[in-house]
């Protein structure tokens, strides 16, 4: 393993246990024991096969890629229908288990960011770190959530906030990321942008009128 890899590794893990401290320190409201193992299962599910399908989409389904090359967006909209899915399985449309999650993903995500800049995966055209604009885009969304949070105590707009405010992110920085165009010049990461954002802005709206 060259010191690339290894950088990237130690980023990685870096933001695995970033994820997990976030989480603790933040002590956010839990669903009972089973529901909780449920809802990481479910997540989890989606979020891996997410993980590859974009790639897939992008470059073809070959072994290579079977192991290499994963979708932090693919990852979370994957984690995102595996919760819909489970919702509606369980008959729990109105709830609203990803909020726990938005936060710790945010400062996870960002660390592996900074893992891939270091690596030299997922960069852009005209030499424009793409990996640090989206590292520092999630930091500072997680800081964001988290006043939101303190100041209103709306964990159910947390998750929909975010995917929908990095949809919109990952929609402008994919036109200088080194990406396949699959057609009409954009990539399969703005389609599903375009597909998606709609849905969280949807969310979004609900649960505020909801509320209010």
């Amino acid at each position: 393993m060259d010191v690339h890899s290894l950088a990237y590794s130690a980023m990685t893990l870096t933001g695995m246990g970033a994820a997990f401290a976030t989480s603790k320190a933040l002590a956010l409201p839990k669903p009972s024991v089973k529901t909780r193992l449920d809802v990481y299962v479910a997540a989890m599910a989606g979020f891996l096969i997410g993980a590859k399908l974009p790639v897939w989409l992008s470059y073809g389904f070959h072994p290579a890629l079977i192991v290499d090359g994963k979708s932090v967006m693919g990852a979370m909209l994957g984690a995102f229908l595996g919760l819909q899915i489970y919702k509606r399985l369980s008959r729990q449309e109105d709830s609203a288990f990803g909020g726990r999650f938005a936060i710790p993903l945010a400062v996870g995500v960002g660390f592996g960011k900074i893992g891939c800049w270091l690596y030299g995966c997922c960069g852009g055209v005209f030499i424009v770190p793409v990996q640090l604009v989206e590292s520092g885009f999630n930091f500072a969304a997680a800081a964001a959530l988290y006043i939101f949070y303190k100041r209103t105590g709306r964990i159910d707009l947390l998750f929909p906030l975010y995917l929908a405010s990095y949809l919109v992110m990952r929609f402008l920085i994919e036109f200088v990321r080194t990406e396949p165009r699959i057609a009409l010049g954009l990539t399969i990461y703005q389609y599903l942008a375009m597909a998606f954002l709609p849905v969280f802005v949807s969310i979004i709206a609900r649960r505020s009128a909801a509320h209010a």
